[in-house]
């Protein structure tokens, strides 16, 4: 109880401010009461301005995240045991990641706007005029989100694959293991914690860059398509309740990728 009520204080001084600022500058369509927020927070199913609910909109970001997230998971996780376990691939690899690493993920926007318009998945398999989910995902959100996620996996399987003690492989081939036993059993254990770091950190710049790629042109659904309809109409309530709710989404999947982590790695903290 002392540990929630040390975490509450900074959200109640943060309330109260908001909720003077809002008494001060008497105008709720520049900063509505805290109150007029939390009705819309309470109402997640709800119809917004005739686009659907909270519910809805967090459940098409949702599902594009997860997708551009997976494939970013998929190629970075073997991609990075791959190179960090041979150093020549490294070298050969290292430049070409160092160039494109810094560049950020939505400066990639226009590029993905250019390249794939507004294709979605859908398209691709002949259903022009879908109204289920696939309809709405389109490919250069994918491909913002992948190229957000990929990094921090990558980089991070990298790292916990040269992180792996010598004396462990060494000790794992003396007792006969081969090359698929010594990856199983001794190297990819050991890499775990770094390659779930970059899962969470990866997963966190996805969801992030989510808001950004929904604010593209085609866009009628997703968090960041609603905040930007709700700016455009001056409903401030439900834009700021919008953004509260990326905050709560964004909380728990980085608290359901630290559950898995801490299942699978309990061992680290024993060697501490």
């Amino acid at each position: 109880m002392r540990k929630v009520a040390m975490g509450l204080i900074l959200p109640a001084v943060a309330l109260i401010i908001w909720e003077l600022s809002a008494i001060n500058a008497d105008n709720a369509a520049l900063v509505p009461r805290v109150g007029a927020v939390i009705g819309q927070l309470i109402h997640p199913f709800s119809d917004l301005m005739g686009t659907g609910s909270f519910i809805r909109h967090i459940s098409f970001s949702a599902v594009r995240v997860i997708v551009g997230f997976f494939l970013a998971a998929l190629l970075g996780i073997p991609l990075g045991l791959w190179v960090g376990r041979f150093s020549r691939i490294r070298q050969m690899v290292n430049p070409f990641v160092e160039m494109l690493r810094p560049l950020c993920p939505i400066a990639w926007i226009p590029f993905a706007l250019a390249v794939f318009k507004t294709t979605t998945v859908a398209d691709i398999f002949g259903f022009h005029y879908t109204s289920s989910i696939f309809g709405h995902i389109q490919l250069g959100m994918l491909f913002v989100i992948f190229y957000g996620g990929f990094f921090p996996v990558f980089l991070n399987t990298v790292h916990g694959v040269q992180s792996v003690k010598n004396m462990h492989i060494e000790q794992a081939m003396l007792l006969g293991a081969g090359r698929k036993k010594l990856f199983r059993h001794v190297i990819l254990p050991s890499a775990m914690p770094s390659i779930l770091t970059g899962l969470r950190v990866g997963l966190g710049i996805a969801w992030m860059v989510i808001i950004a790629a929904e604010m593209m042109p085609g866009s009628d659904a997703g968090i960041g398509y609603l905040i930007m309809y709700s700016y455009e109409l001056a409903e401030m309530d439900v834009l700021l309740a919008s953004m509260v709710w990326i905050g709560v989404v964004g909380m728990a999947l980085g608290a359901g990728l630290k559950m898995v982590s801490d299942k699978y790695t309990f061992w680290q903290a024993r060697e501490r």
